[in-house]
């Protein structure tokens, strides 16, 4: 195998892992957020409608985030694959 392509695959497989940990982290934080909005139901009037809609809108925007970052590890594990064949080719 090349040393300069080995070198390159653990890079990636290590970014792989830490995209991993990373979509971990999300879940679990928005699962934390998620119960604490749960809480607020007691809450009620202007403050409270607008805080929730401003709440509905991040979490909106975290799912849009978690499956941007869920779609680039997807190509990363192609493209690690790509190298692996690759190299088995030389």
């Amino acid at each position: 195998m090349n040393e300069e392509i080995l070198v390159e695959l653990d890079d990636l497989m290590r970014a792989e892992q830490e995209l991993t940990w990373l979509l971990s982290q999300l879940r679990a934080d928005e699962k934390e957020a998620r119960t604490l909005y749960g809480q607020l139901d007691d809450w009620t009037g202007q403050s409270a409608e607008t805080v929730r809609q401003q709440i509905e809108a991040f979490f909106m925007g975290l799912g849009s985030k978690i499956s941007h970052i869920e779609q680039q590890k997807v190509e990363l594990i192609r493209y690690v694959e790509l190298m692996k064949q690759t190299d088995l080719r030389r």
